[in-house]
């Protein structure tokens, strides 16, 4: 036969799971911290049991202790005041212990995704995020410069690690990494997301220029095409989610030449030497296209040398016939 529950045995229940729903912990996990703190109360009121067991009816709110094989009913309200705070001490502790672990575990299995968080204060440049139940720190580093943001502005990051700490797991986000911008594409370009283009690899500046080398996994799909989209649609709203920073979609080749030459389109590239042994490739372009080659402040060309793994010195028939006569005037 059950005995009947305290009142406030199932009032402090009741309490404690409207604690967990608020902090979005399971009630199995409510429950552990309740016995656990259950424990400690029973050991300030009654001293230290060699063999201790909490057992909770969770609907009728019935506590029992089992403490050296001997059950015991509970109701709270024997225990005392000193008894009462540790106990409480001690489930606040291990709600907020659960809570860390299941925020850790829940943004751990998230990263390498985009997450969506809204400005809640900043520290410096550093800017931190409300994601809901946590937050995110969006380093100076890694915000794309020139942005400016706003207490309340909701932003689009990239989860590129999660952090053990002494406190909250710091969860860390950015908008400069290289890899927001493949999310960006997946997210605008469903070939991309299911995987039949590959983005191969990714070179960018943030703020000023990205370029992205894709192929297409099946013979069906131009890749450069499918992730620009008709007239543009796709990759300018990539674009515009980046601030207005350029994005170049190139045709991925396992053909070095090849691919260095798409790189530095428009420019035409009439020929190159290749040093595979050093890593280094000459490339020679028409003497009218030698800027556009190398782009503003050296841009294009570093951007080229980031997506390949080479070393690019890019000059022109004249530049080359001028350093030769220097060359020869040397001797």
């Amino acid at each position: 036969m059950k005995l009947r529950c305290e009142p406030m045995n199932v009032e402090f229940l009741e309490a404690l799971e409207e604690m967990a729903k608020d902090e979005g912990i399971e009630r199995d996990d409510l429950y552990d911290a309740v016995a656990k703190g259950l424990e400690v109360a029973y050991t300030a009121q009654y001293g230290p049991a060699e063999e201790l067991a909490v057992r909770i009816d969770r609907h009728s709110g019935d506590i029992r202790i089992v403490a050296d094989g001997v059950e015991t009913r509970i109701d709270l309200a024997q225990f005392g005041r000193i008894a009462t705070r540790r106990a409480e001490e001690a489930i606040r502790q291990e709600i907020s212990r659960k809570r860390r672990t299941m925020v850790y575990e829940r943004y751990r299995r998230r990263v390498g995704q985009l997450i969506n968080g809204s400005v809640h204060r900043f520290e410096g440049g550093d800017v931190w995020l409300n994601l809901g139940q946590a937050e995110a720190l969006l380093a100076e580093k890694e915000r794309i410069p020139g942005e400016r943001y706003r207490l309340g502005d909701q932003l689009k990051t990239y989860l590129y690690k999660v952090e053990k700490s002494q406190g909250d797991p710091r969860i860390l986000v950015s908008r400069a990494h290289p890899s927001f911008v493949r999310q960006l594409l997946a997210l605008e370009v469903p070939e991309v997301e299911r995987e039949l283009v590959e983005v191969v690899a990714i070179a960018r500046e943030a703020g000023v220029r990205t370029k992205v080398a894709v192929r297409a996994n099946s013979p069906e799909i131009e890749p450069v095409g499918t992730c620009v989209g008709a007239a543009g649609s796709r990759v300018k709203e990539v674009v515009k989610e980046l601030s207005g920073e350029k994005v170049d979609i190139i045709r991925w080749s396992d053909e070095l030449e090849q691919l260095i030459a798409s790189s530095l389109e428009p420019a035409a590239v009439t020929r190159m030497e290749l040093d595979r042994e050093q890593r280094k490739a000459l490339v020679i372009v028409p003497d009218d296209q030698l800027s556009l080659a190398i782009g503003r402040g050296g841009q294009n060309v570093r951007l080229t040398a980031k997506l390949t793994g080479y070393q690019i010195d890019v000059t022109s028939p004249e530049e080359l016939a001028e350093a030769q006569r220097a060359k020869a005037r040397s001797r």
